[in-house]
């Protein structure tokens, strides 16, 4: 499965430096190994792949008059790319923290960016459960689960997810074994 970040890395009057980025990034493809641990699903940092997930901003987020949160993923029935909206998890991600913005914060830096690593690398997982083929994912009322219908709680940033008991056997049944190693 193919992770690839579109956007311009500007999150409210923030843009991430490289290194910041990068840490993001390794959260998210962190995330998504956690995950699918068990399985032999595969992520790499890609333009393409046999499943896709963009990490991009929401469309016309720049133009005032169509601003608004939306939904923080995206899967379109019967496909196997799948949108991930970061700017959306970042302002979620806030609200979770208590903040405003980042700085000032509860949450060092640090954090924030691990955070909304792990929010983009869940809300991936999710959405990679969406996709043709595989549809694992029923949207439940659940905070800590990967299948859960909500991306805004505190533990889709920071605390530990699973996949919630009728998620993890339809994955047992779809998805291949990790091989023995």
């Amino acid at each position: 499965m193919a992770l690839v970040f579109e956007n311009p890395w500007t999150l409210g009057a923030d843009t991430l430096a490289v290194s910041e980025q990068s840490a993001v990034k390794a959260a998210a493809l962190e995330t998504l190994r956690r995950a699918f641990a068990g399985f032999d699903v595969r992520f790499a940092e890609a333009n393409a792949g046999d499943r896709l997930i963009r990490v991009e901003d929401t469309p016309y987020a720049s133009t005032p008059q169509f601003r608004a949160p939306g939904a923080a993923g995206l899967t379109y029935p019967a496909s196997t790319v799948s949108s991930v909206r970061i700017d959306v998890l970042f302002f979620a991600e806030l609200s979770a923290a208590g903040c405003r913005e980042m700085s000032g914060c509860t949450k060092s830096r640090a954090e924030l960016l691990e955070g909304l690593g792990r929010g983009v690398g869940a809300t991936a997982a999710h959405e990679l459960g969406h996709q043709a083929g595989v549809r694992f994912v029923r949207d439940i009322p659940c905070d800590d689960c990967y299948d859960g219908d909500r991306s805004t709680s505190y533990a889709h940033f920071f605390g530990t997810k699973r996949w919630s008991p009728e998620a993890a056997a339809i994955m047992t049944r779809l998805l291949p074994a990790a091989p023995n190693r």
